[in-house]
């Protein structure tokens, strides 16, 4: 391809991407931006944030901001850790800010930027979608108008505004598709092993979307030859096999961190029933992710271009993944086999692209009466869907539009059967304009409107909802006035989200991602039984107002908002203030190294309640399988044994809670408490027995939380709940309306003794300086004690060093970083790569140079066939 024919492709690429994003560019203009509500705001903003500020300070592994701490490079590979686009945006970015052309960037500039690197990414997509179709035979103008139509589609813009880096996958399969034909004709494997490498390097997730789909390409180009010496099956096979290794080598070291990170996260099994079909999608008129432009639908019904081979190929894998798409189960399958997802959908728009592209080439040798059964056809289609969709009217824009397409498309399909040439392209840049107009009123309706994506605006990430000036002064006050070794802060915005920490740049007690540490959650869960006011796999927050829990994970400081009626855990007491903010500080936190020769077994405080649990870390450690003594647990007494139940507004009994009233529950009335009491701790097992009831809340005295229903994708499947309420003669459970089973009932009380008992304990002298994944503490050991904890999740990956030598990294107290001290100073050195780092560089180095080997291997050979030739 010579200069100008770049120069025009790369133009007519921008052209067609900057039509395509007129709405969003509009509200941007108006100060309204392409991300979600949800996920764009709490997940993909700060994680852009975070990675950036990490990266560009030398960081790549692991930080003490992500929740309690991790492994940001493996659990956040899902996202943008090892996302080849974003990491070139993090390059342009900071030379720009190198430069002064931009300031420091923070949330409000990623979320500014999104509709412009979407720009340059659909420009990308479609330049390499044009080139790959135009190997494959197809003419320049027909390449491109089906690259346009797979770059600019709808499930692009919709993963792209809530999802970003879904939208990348976009273009790695035309280069896989790529690659797979050098090999079928030419045998050449540069490219497969290439892109193999990049797809599997850039996200494991879409990587197995993708392969999924190449590999049903493969098996279709097999059964459906393009030309006449493409290379013997078992050839390919094997250059298939060894390329694919190859590519697979050099890209482990980012897949195998983020595939570990991913299976050592917590996922209940999804166990509903996944239904083989559902007919209930209208995809020609009121798609969310499938919605197909009229071209497309009247190419499917052109029935004599299916002798085309080439048309045929991408036909009939359009409509494979049509049936696909109405397929719940495949949903599930390319989901990895769990809840179905419509995420594999923009596989579709690409061979449909493909389609439209061979089929321009044929309309100009079909009569005209073909033309018209294939728009009577599509006209049919069209009223069905209308018809047989009990849900769509004609309500706005979007909907008027979506009826004016076909006939503008029809008219666009006849005019492409003149010969003329002048005629033939204006009614291509017809079929592209009319595609670019749907994409433009689907964002206004069903991403702007339907999805609240409106209410992403400047205005709102400055405002107390998200990141104000006033909330983030407040934090930089106490984190300006308080130079004390690492504590937490706890704080996640006036809307709750759990990534205010990253947003705001502190270390709080929350994190929001869809991948975590698997050792935190259950210590959430079942170890400790945290709730964290709101039920979700997806994140874990706070410490249930829990002093005991504050204090050794050093949360030192509590903030609300000015007029919130809720109450402090015991210990803390007010601090700073402003107009709007209140914050509290923890009387009571401990140091974060922490020494003892008290040992208590995980497995000797199974039967132990939570209170007793606590205890145990706060006066020693708790150890998975500890050596030599270990210490019995307190045995608290179970106050259940003198409280009363008493069902309100309900009927409770053998376990069954019915709940009649609007909300309803028990009162467990306790006849006496002793004086020195100050919390109690309440626990239970609690079940909405009705699967399809929505979430609900939870009451229990003046604590409130919220519960999944059954039928949520984000339950965590654990029912045992254990709340911490303020010393009353009366614990009131409350929930709506409905039937509940409510048992295993226990009742603990709390005095701090124990907590006050550790804060006041002599600690070693220590020395501690964190710098990423390095954590270097100085500890005398004068006491001789045996163990040293500190408030790190554990996760494979940690070594430890003691004076020089290497030692076994301990799991403590459930979930946390420990080592087997020595005696006197002790110089210990806790280092963190991703699990297998080190090994997998050296696999990627080789696999690198044998690529290359490979790669002139193959080329002698084929050398040696033209010889013989």
């Amino acid at each position: 391809m010579n200069k100008r024919n770049w120069t025009t492709l790369l133009s007519g690429s921008l052209m067609v991407s900057i039509l395509s994003h007129l709405f969003f560019l509009y509200a941007w203009g108006e100060g309204s931006y392409m991300a979600g509500p949800n996920d764009g705001l709490n997940q993909m903003l700060p994680f852009k944030q975070f990675i950036y500020e990490n990266y560009t300070n030398g960081n790549f592994f692991y930080s003490l901001q992500f929740g309690f701490g991790g492994d940001f490079y493996g659990q956040l590979g899902y996202y943008f850790s090892t996302n080849l686009f974003f990491i070139m945006t993090i390059i342009v970015v900071f030379l720009l800010e190198l430069l002064h052309i931009i300031e420091q960037p923070d949330v409000l500039f990623w979320a500014q930027a999104i509709v412009f690197t979407s720009i340059i990414r659909m420009t990308l997509v479609i330049t390499l979608t044009t080139m790959v179709f135009k190997y494959l035979s197809f003419r320049s103008m027909p390449a491109f108008v089906g690259a346009s139509l797979y770059g600019s589609s709808v499930i692009y813009f919709r993963h792209a505004t809530y999802w970003e880096f879904f939208a990348d996958a976009f273009l790695f399969i035309p280069l896989l598709v790529l690659g797979v034909e050098k090999i079928i004709r030419e045998e050449k494997p540069a490219w497969f092993v290439f892109v193999v490498a990049a797809t599997i390097f850039n996200n494991f997730y879409f990587a197995y979307i993708n392969f999924i789909f190449i590999g049903i390409y493969i098996l279709f180009r097999w059964m459906i030859p393009l030309h006449k010496n493409e290379s013997h099956k078992l050839k390919q096979v094997k250059l298939f096999a060894i390329s694919g290794a190859l590519g697979f080598g050099i890209a482990s070291i980012a897949f195998i961190p983020t595939i570990y990170a991913y299976f050592q996260n917590y996922r209940p099994s999804f166990n509903q029933e996944i239904p083989l079909f559902d007919l209930s999608d209208n995809i020609l008129l009121d798609s969310y992710t499938f919605l197909l432009s009229t071209i497309v639908v009247l190419f499917l019904f052109m029935f004599s271009f299916y002798k085309n081979n080439l048309f045929r190929l991408f036909a009939t894998l359009t409509l494979l993944l049509i049936v696909f798409h109405f397929s719940p189960f495949m949903g599930s399958a390319f989901n990895g086999f769990s809840a179905p997802r419509n995420r594999f959908e923009y596989v579709a728009f690409f061979t449909a692209g493909g389609m439209v592209a061979a089929g321009l080439q044929l309309l100009q040798q079909v009569k005209s009466l073909r033309l018209l059964i294939a728009s009577l056809l599509t006209c049919v289609a069209y009223i069905l869907f209308g018809f047989f969709d009990q849900t769509y009217s004609i309500r706005n824009i979007y909907d008027q539009y979506m009826i004016a397409l076909p006939i503008l498309m029809i008219i666009a399909f006849f005019l492409l059967n003149l010969h003329n040439k002048k005629v033939w392209i204006t009614s291509c840049v017809m079929v592209l304009i009319a595609n670019v107009g749907m994409v433009n009123v689907y964002q206004y309706d069903k991403i702007y409107k339907a999805a609240g994506v409106e209410d992403t605006t400047k205005q709102y990430i400055i405002s107390d909802g998200y990141n104000s000036q006033a909330q983030r002064e407040i934090v930089e006050q106490v984190k300006k006035r308080d130079t004390s070794p690492f504590y937490r802060f706890q704080w996640r915005g006036t809307d709750e989200r759990n990534n205010i920490p990253l947003i705001q740049d502190f270390h709080g007690t929350s994190v929001y991602s869809s991948i975590l540490n698997q050792n935190i959650l259950f210590w959430y869960y079942k170890d400790l039984e945290i709730d964290m006011k709101h039920e979700s796999i997806s994140r874990y927050s706070g410490f249930g107002d829990r002093a005991n829990v504050f204090s050794l994970l050093r949360g030192k400081y509590f903030m609300v908002k000015k007029g919130d009626d809720r109450n402090i855990p015991y210990g803390f007491e007010p601090y700073m203030e402003n107009k709007k903010y209140q914050v509290y500080r923890n009387t009571n936190v401990l140091p974060f190294v922490r020494t003892t020769s008290n040992v208590y077994s995980e497995k000797s405080l199974e039967k132990f309640p939570i209170v007793a649990r606590e205890q145990a870390m706060l006066d020693g450690v708790i150890l998975k399988d500890p050596e030599g003594k270990t210490m019995q647990p307190n045995d608290l007494p179970n106050l259940m044994d003198q409280a009363e139940v008493e069902a309100v507004g309900a009927t409770y009994e053998d376990g069954q809670l019915k709940v009649t009233e609007e909300k309803g529950g028990i009162d467990l009335n306790i006849s006496s408490l002793p004086e020195e009491v100050k919390d109690l701790y309440v626990s239970f097992y609690l079940q909405n027995n009705d699967k399809d009831a929505p979430l609900f809340q939870l009451y229990v005295n003046d604590f409130e939380t919220a519960r999944k229903s059954r039928s949520s994708f984000y339950r965590t499947g654990m029912n045992d709940i254990t709340i911490r309420v303020p010393k009353d003669d009366q614990i009131s459970i409350r929930v709506p309306k409905g039937n509940y089973t409510l048992k295993e009932l226990d009742l603990y009380h709390e005095d701090y003794s124990t907590l006050e008992r550790a804060e006041k304990k002599s600690y070693p002298a220590s020395d501690v300086k964190i710098d990423g994944n390095h954590i270097q503490i100085e500890v005398e050991n004068d006491q001789n004690d045996r163990y040293l904890t500190i408030p790190v999740p554990y996760e494979k990956g940690w070594d430890v060093e003691v004076n020089g030598e290497k030692k076994k990294v301990q799991e403590t107290n459930f979930a946390f970083l420990g080592v087997e001290l020595e005696e006197g100073t002790n110089h210990i050195s806790f280092t963190y790569y991703p699990p297998y780092f080190k090994v997998l560089l050296a696999v990627s180095i080789l696999s690198l140079l044998c690529s290359i080997l490979w790669v002139l291997y193959t080329q002698q050979v084929r050398r040696r066939k033209g010889l013989n030739d």
